[in-house]
């Protein structure tokens, strides 16, 4: 058995992996290429498939993070303190905020709170709310492994591997190539779940295996290749091997020892991007929205998208290290023992 790396390295502590601060900046830049900006002739569909991208990876690092975190420390109520704590209450500010600007009625509110918009879509409906759905999948995800976990304590990480087989089987069934309903989709996050449990049976040999750099450059490129394709509706039923794609093209990163890579990826502006991912991701929708997105595409693209990009991430900021970063001291004064126990906690960063 083995620790998770930090930065390649095998640590006496599991800590912090700079590298996944640079897919983390990824994934984001790609959900926001494909909201905010044109990216090609429309034939061509790369906006859909930029989405795709940058959800794939999402989740993916949220599964990575969640199971190696529950792997380490089963401890159910610190584990549901820190996720409520990090992802409400920037979703209830942003509900606020939009029922002051748009008017969206307080049953829409309600069922965001509830994270239920993936099934009941009125949720999704009513002003820049699009994009929720992914939150109540990631919420489901949380439940279902900390019920588990309540049940079979750190053996139920374990059940991940099975969990991501039988929805990636109910997607073929339903053929399924993307949906937002959360047994249609979760396995994007399940994916990220078995390259945790990868990495803790056999990191050292995965860095072995990768310590050659014309292998790891070959390798990783086939892999990404390959991942890009799966996440366009043309690729047919390679869609269905999405997730297990993103997760490898995940791990080759992590294990590699591609220095030129691993210096971009773990560089400052890849960490500042990764560390206010989630509030780009909750606020940018609202800088596109009404009169923002309003006028011909050379007005909209060219004068006011990039008003669009600042206000986002000047939204993201602020709610990053004034709201959010009030809730996260919250956090970890409830759960002492458990900050006490790791240098880093990555879910942080999620």
């Amino acid at each position: 058995m083995t620790t998770i790396p930090a930065s390649g390295k095998n640590d006496d502590h599991p800590t912090h992996i700079a590298a996944l601060d640079g897919v983390r900046a990824l994934s984001i830049c790609f959900v926001l290429a494909a909201h905010m900006l044109p990216l090609g002739p429309k034939n061509l569909a790369l906006n859909a498939m930029s989405a795709k991208m940058g959800m794939s990876l999402f989740f993916c690092l949220s599964g990575f993070l969640i199971v190696s975190m529950l792997h380490r420390n089963p401890d159910v109520p610190t584990f549901l303190i820190r996720r409520l704590l990090r992802i409400v209450p920037a979703v209830v500010l942003y509900l606020l905020i939009l029922v002051v600007l748009t008017g969206i009625s307080w049953k829409v509110v309600g069922i965001n709170i509830a994270f239920m918009s993936n099934y009941l879509t009125e949720g999704l409906t009513g002003g820049s709310l699009g994009h929720f759905w992914s939150l109540s999948v990631e919420m489901h995800f949380y439940i279902a492994m900390a019920l588990l976990t309540l049940l079979l304590g750190r053996r139920s990480v374990w059940l991940v591997i099975p969990a991501a087989l039988m929805i990636t089987l109910l997607r073929v069934d339903a053929g399924a190539y993307v949906n937002i309903k959360t047994h249609l989709r979760v396995d994007e996050i399940l994916s990220g779940g078995i390259l945790a449990l990868a990495t803790l049976s056999y990191g050292d040999k995965f860095r072995v295996f990768l310590a050659s750099s014309p292998r790891a450059v070959v390798i990783l490129a086939m892999t990404t290749l390959l991942w890009m394709v799966s996440c366009r509706d043309d690729a047919g039923a390679l869609n269905y091997l999405r997730p297990y794609l993103a997760a490898s093209v995940v791990g080759i990163v992590i294990h590699c020892q591609l220095r030129p890579l691993l210096r971009v990826l773990e560089g400052p502006i890849a960490a500042y991007i990764a560390r206010i991912s989630y509030a780009l991701y909750i606020y940018h929708f609202l800088t596109i929205s009404g009169w923002m997105n309003n006028g011909s595409d050379l007005t909209r693209y060219l004068v006011k998208r990039p008003i669009s990009f600042a206000l986002t991430f000047g939204l993201a900021h602020a709610s990053t290290f004034w709201w959010e970063a009030y809730w996260q001291k919250l956090a970890r004064r409830l759960t002492p023992r458990a900050h006490k126990k790791s240098h880093t906690d990555p879910t942080n960063r999620a």
